[in-house]
């Protein structure tokens, strides 16, 4: 299992990028929908949040593929998540035909926040920028310390 633990951190790191990713690209996409949805909740402020939720999810999700400060923006990653789940999967005040629905996309962004959980406690893994970082770069000796010897 052990040789093959940072391919799983990677491909683990992948799909929980993706999750953001495709946020942030639906939010792009039905820029307008999206606005609309928001309009009930933050009024004239739709468009600014929309916006930095957008570019939250973009940045969240470059630093988790790559693997930079993994454990730090895993948490900011948990936090935006749930947040998120809450404001618009709200399945507690949907009529019952949506119940099922907001509640599973409910579900699914804590299961999302799961593997944010797994990621902090296990690591980026060695295919990440958190371990090019950690390790030292191995000196070269100079002329001057050579000819000592």
């Amino acid at each position: 299992m052990d040789k093959y633990t940072s391919l799983l951190a990677l491909y683990a790191r992948f799909l929980l990028s993706m999750s953001m990713f495709w946020a942030a690209f639906f939010n792009v996409a039905g820029w307008n929908d999206q606005l609309t949805m928001l309009y009930p909740v933050a009024m004239n402020l739709s468009a600014p949040l929309l916006a930095a939720t957008t570019a939250a999810e973009i940045v969240l999700g470059i630093s988790i593929f790559i693997g930079y400060a993994t454990k730090y923006m895993a948490w900011m990653c948990i936090f935006y998540t749930m947040v998120m789940a809450c404001v618009t999967h709200q399945f507690w005040g949907v009529e019952p035909g949506l119940q099922a629905r907001e509640a599973m996309n409910f579900l699914q962004a804590f299961g999302s926040a799961g593997g944010f959980l797994l990621l902090i406690a296990l690591g980026p893994g060695k295919f990440s920028v958190d371990q090019l970082l950690k390790e030292p770069v191995s000196p070269t000796p100079t002329p001057a310390a050579e000819t000592k010897s």
